[in-house]
């Protein structure tokens, strides 16, 4: 009678700490910089990459404030999944006339929604940039000239 024992360790990835901690910081706010429009409207889109387009009766200037894609820090254990949630499309206002646009969230530099955090410890945050595209509405009373103020909310859900 032969008894033969064994022992075979098995190792797996570490389980993550309960409850999953994760910490985001607006770094950078989106920033359209400034444009003219023309009677018939268009659209103004920041991509994440900070590149600006128009379409339609919009013509880019390039005094004032720089463009800028919106920059938030997420701080996660390596290897979280997270999702972004947006609410749909937002309001922004003009400071002297309350005119309001639609501002809609469209461009992510992690290409997708739904990413997988990167840096190497949770004290390093994972860059997210995030750009829009601005509705501009025809307009013949010179009201909607002006500064636009707003706010977005993202929800960063991790898995």
């Amino acid at each position: 009678m032969f008894c033969i024992i064994s022992f075979i360790e098995i190792n797996a990835q570490e389980q993550p700490p309960i409850p999953v901690q994760v910490e985001v910081r607006t770094s950078r706010n989106l920033n359209f910089g400034t444009f003219t429009v023309g009677n018939s409207g268009g659209n103004v889109s920041v991509s994440y990459d900070d590149q600006r387009t128009v379409d339609g009766d919009i013509f880019e200037l390039n005094f004032g404030q720089p463009v800028s894609a919106a920059l938030f820090d997420i701080y996660a254990n390596p290897g979280t999944i997270i999702q972004i949630e947006d609410m749909g499309v937002y309001k922004l206002k003009n400071e002297d006339t309350g005119i309001l646009i639609d501002l809609e969230i469209n461009s992510f530099s992690t290409g997708q929604r739904t990413f997988i955090t990167q840096a190497q410890n949770a004290q390093i945050p994972n860059e997210v940039f995030v750009g829009g595209t601005l509705r501009i509405p025809a307009d013949n009373s010179s009201n909607l000239p002006g500064r636009y103020n707003g706010t977005f909310t993202l929800n960063f859900i991790h898995q």
